[in-house]
């Protein structure tokens, strides 16, 4: 039921309220599901492409990846296949057979280590650090050989949305909010003093569909961006409307005389909410209405 009154408002809202967006000020998103690396083994310069291949049924950063690498001299393509858990193990097989090992598997890499296989070819072993570069090893022929790879980061489903400014800027939203995604602009503003966008979010909990709040309806609500005059960001503000991290979940909505207001009832743990959302100036505030509410005795009803 949440959903479907989630859907009909987002869908409603879009419609009535493009005229408060700015054409200038834009949102595209680049959910990633494959990357192409450069690095070297033993100091000879290779290229290294992976794809998502399928996640674990625990986490969704926790899954399996298929691809190739070559060197740059020769552009021989080796075969790949492993798992990615923050880090990657990847295995070059002899056979089709052997690689089909690797996809068998179901819950690998959570709550037990990665699976780790004795017949391969070439086993790669690569760690996420925090620097510009990730280092490993390459076993070949009972020999250890030393990888680098020119990457900040070894994950393969990066969920980048791009947000671009009149003044040329550009931010990624997942550095500059979190890395999860399901951002929409909904309103801008600008005036003498900030300038500001107003976005709606749905998002999942956490990455743990197992954990807690893993297997809940996703989190919603609303984030505030306010940017300077040359739109460097100021602030981040944040008002969910359903959130299993925050106990706080959607009652219903309160109809308004005006289509660039919304109004609706949320719920923070014992606290009946009034949460308004300004379209027109991109702004929200939240009223108490009731201490000591319990939705279930009054659910629907005011």
């Amino acid at each position: 039921m949440k959903k479907m009154i989630t859907f009909c408002f987002l869908m409603g809202s879009f419609f009535l309220l493009a005229q408060f967006k700015d054409p200038k000020i834009s949102l595209q998103k680049d959910w990633q599901t494959s990357a192409t690396f450069k690095g070297n083994i033993a100091g000879q310069p290779i290229t290294m492409y992976l794809e998502y291949l399928g996640h674990s049924g625990w986490h969704d950063k926790v899954f399996t990846v298929k691809g190739w690498y070559y060197y740059d001299k020769y552009k021989r393509k080796i075969p790949l296949m492993g798992f990615y858990d923050g880090n990657l193990m990847l295995y070059n097989f002899a056979s089709e057979q052997d690689f089909k090992q690797i996809s068998d598997e179901e819950l690998f890499c959570w709550i037990s280590p990665c699976p780790e296989f004795s017949n391969f070819t070439e086993f790669l072993q690569i760690r996420q650090g925090s620097g510009r570069s990730q280092n490993g090893i390459m076993k070949y022929h009972n020999k250890n050989y030393r990888i680098q790879i020119y990457k900040d980061d070894l994950d393969i489903t990066l969920r980048n949305e791009w947000l671009s400014l009149p003044n040329g800027k550009k931010y990624n939203l997942r550095t500059v909010l979190d890395e999860y995604g399901g951002n929409e602009i909904i309103s801008t503003f600008e005036d003498k003093e900030e300038n500001r966008i107003l976005f709606y979010f749905e998002r999942d909990s956490n990455f743990n569909k197992q954990g807690f709040c893993g297997a809940t309806e996703p989190e919603t609500g609303y984030r505030l961006l306010t940017f300077d005059k040359n739109w460097k960001v100021r602030k981040f503000q944040v008002y969910s409307t359903n959130s299993c991290l925050a106990s706080v979940f959607f009652h219903k909505e309160y109809q308004t005389k005006y289509n660039f207001i919304k109004a609706f009832y949320v719920v923070h743990e014992s606290t009946l909410n009034l949460l308004v959302v300004n379209l027109k100036n991109a702004t929200f505030s939240s009223t108490v209405m009731r201490y000591n509410y319990d939705p279930y005795q009054h659910m629907w009803v005011w």
